[in-house]
């Protein structure tokens, strides 16, 4: 148990560098995009789509040839790739819009190449028992970068440039890749030859499997990387303007998430949370009709508040149900890369959706179905809470 918790942290501490360069490659990429792109929202929902194709397709293939051996060497491939990624946008600088399919490829490759091995890690190297303890850890300490990083990134970039800020983040890359090296290979499985047929037909009937697949979909076009996140950040920094005030309110929104999800993890760590997923499900529903009536700086604010802390307590439940169904009587070693590999799938359609819907809205340039596609969004949230409160928590 002491081995799996060092390694925990270890897995925590790289997720740490990994959240510095989401939030370096999410809300301030979108910036750059819009002060750099005319069709701002046409080439970032182009860049995404084409990206998240790729990480689905890719996550396929890693899957299939970690089934039994080499989970390790994948994930740092993942790693060494991503550093690749961030130089190629350091070299592109203002040229980035003219090469979004060179860059939605490399950014694909290194998220599947990274994600599908990572989750098995959370799987394999966290015990169930210890899963809401690591989560919640692993969230705070997310959370606290996700306090300090914007305003830092925020800053420098006002300060100096967007291209001496990447040069950081590539450093902070570097660590990432020693970092890896840090973890211990897992012995070689012997396990059946990798089948998505046969655990598709073996899963698709059980009433479990079929909620966090739904909610799989909908997280995918909401909250993991998805055009409701994208659409946000647009939303902030046409409303603030620079990157400090992006960083700024990214920060203290990411305070309140942390308080929140602290308080849900001594709370409801033992207990039925259903009442709070389902608060969580409404509140960013409700505060979009608010902004809709009365469009302003306050109620902007307001709805990336109800959005930024709601959505991390869903995720949160979410995320801890998945990994514990993943060590289930239902989800054995024999079909977990599988479920893992059509539930990867699942999530990137949702995002694709998602990103097509933004894409629709920014080639008809009409403010009227850009607020329906953000409506539309939102009430995804709704709904996959509904089926987050359906799933067992599968505590052993």
């Amino acid at each position: 148990m002491k081995n799996k918790k060092i390694e925990g942290n270890i897995i925590i501490a790289i997720n740490a560098m990994k959240k510095i360069m989401v939030l370096f490659l999410g809300p301030f990429l979108t910036a750059y995009f819009i002060k750099t792109s005319q069709e701002s929202i046409v080439d970032l929902s182009i860049y995404y789509i084409f990206s998240y194709i790729l990480l689905a397709i890719g996550s396929f293939i890693v899957a299939s040839i970690i089934k039994n051996k080499f989970r390790i060497g994948m994930f740092r491939i993942g790693v060494i790739l991503n550093f690749f990624y961030i130089l190629t946008i350091i070299i592109l600088n203002e040229k980035i819009v003219n090469h979004l399919a060179l860059i939605s490829i490399l950014y694909g490759i290194s998220s599947s190449v990274y994600w599908f091995p990572y989750n098995l890690f959370v799987i394999n190297k966290i015990d169930n028992n210890y899963r809401t303890e690591y989560t919640v850890k692993s969230k705070i300490v997310s959370s606290v970068i996700g306090v300090l990083c914007p305003i830092l990134l925020g800053t420098i970039i006002t300060v100096t440039n967007y291209e001496l800020t990447a040069i950081i983040i590539l450093f902070i890359s570097l660590v990432q890749i020693a970092l890896s090296f840090l973890l211990t290979p897992e012995q070689e499985n012997i396990l059946p030859k990798f089948n998505l047929k046969k655990t598709w037909n073996k899963l698709k009937n059980n009433e479990q499997i079929k909620k966090i697949y739904i909610v799989e979909f909908f997280i995918g076009m909401n909250v993991s990387d998805g055009a409701l996140e994208i659409l946000m950040t647009i939303l902030i920094f046409n409303s603030f303007k620079t990157n400090l005030n992006l960083g700024i309110i990214t920060s203290i929104t990411t305070i309140l998430s942390m308080i929140f999800v602290y308080l849900y993890g001594k709370i409801y760590k033992n207990k039925d949370d259903k009442t709070i997923i389902i608060i969580s499900s409404i509140l960013p529903v409700l505060s979009v009709l608010l902004l809709l009536f009365l469009k302003n700086n306050i109620t902007i604010i307001i709805y990336n508040i109800c959005y930024v802390i709601f959505t991390s307590i869903l995720t949160l439940t979410r995320e801890i149900r998945l990994f514990n169904i993943s060590d289930s009587y239902i989800v054995d070693n024999s079909n977990q890369i599988e479920f893992f590999a059509i539930r990867e799938g699942i999530l990137n359609c949702g995002r694709i959706v998602g990103y097509l819907m933004l894409l629709f809205a920014g080639i008809s340039s009409s403010q009227l179905i850009l607020n329906i596609v953000m409506v539309l969004l939102t009430l995804s949230i709704l709904v996959m809470g509904i089926n987050i409160k359906k799933i067992e928590k599968f505590n052993k």
